[in-house]
């Protein structure tokens, strides 16, 4: 009798490449379904101006930038821009302006703020903000001088911050960031 030796069935090699095969597309379209979300997402992160969704900047004239602060600005005033902010529950709103040196304290004393003081600290919603109107960031200004104040509102408050430095030229340039607060 002569016994042959068969080979060992391949069906258990079939089946690890069969099952290694399907994992690897599984890993492929789960990626690719990740990714898909990624970029779906991006219009929610960063809507389109005007589009009144969260985040979104919207198109709004100075004086209702100046009212929603509750902050005027000076007639002799230069080089006034403004932004506003709509949040998902809270707006945020920024203004920035130049004025003579000679009328900074006057117009200090016309706002409602207290508490000014030199200051280096300016949190990064305002820097973005101030960033995305087109102005210089506060920050990098020395001696800045910042005071706040609060409004209250009917259904909510607003926080106004106020910063102000003198510049070379002989103006004052003022920054003005306000947000709905609880």
């Amino acid at each position: 009798m002569s016994s042959t030796t068969r080979p060992a069935p391949a069906a258990p090699r079939s089946r690890r490449r069969l099952l290694l095969g399907l994992l690897t597309v599984f890993l492929l379209l789960l990626a690719a379904g990740v990714a898909g979300l990624y970029w779906v997402d991006y219009d929610l992160r960063h809507p389109k101006a005007d589009s009144g969704r969260p985040g979104a900047w919207m198109t709004v004239d100075r004086d209702e930038v100046s009212g929603f602060a509750h902050v005027t600005v000076p007639v002799s005033a230069e080089d006034v821009r403004w932004g506003y902010q709509n949040g998902f529950q809270d707006d945020f709103a920024v203004l920035a302006f130049r004025i003579p040196q000679g009328e900074l304290e006057e117009y200090k004393g016309s706002l409602a703020a207290s508490g000014w003081a030199d200051t280096k600290y300016v949190p990064q919603i305002d820097l973005d903000g101030f960033q995305h109107i087109g102005v210089p960031a506060p920050s990098t200004t020395s001696p800045l001088t910042c005071g706040d104040f609060y409004t209250l509102g009917k259904a909510k408050n607003i926080g106004t911050r106020v910063c102000v430095a003198s510049r070379s030229d002989g103006t004052s340039q003022v920054w003005v960031s306000a947000v709905h607060t609880p």
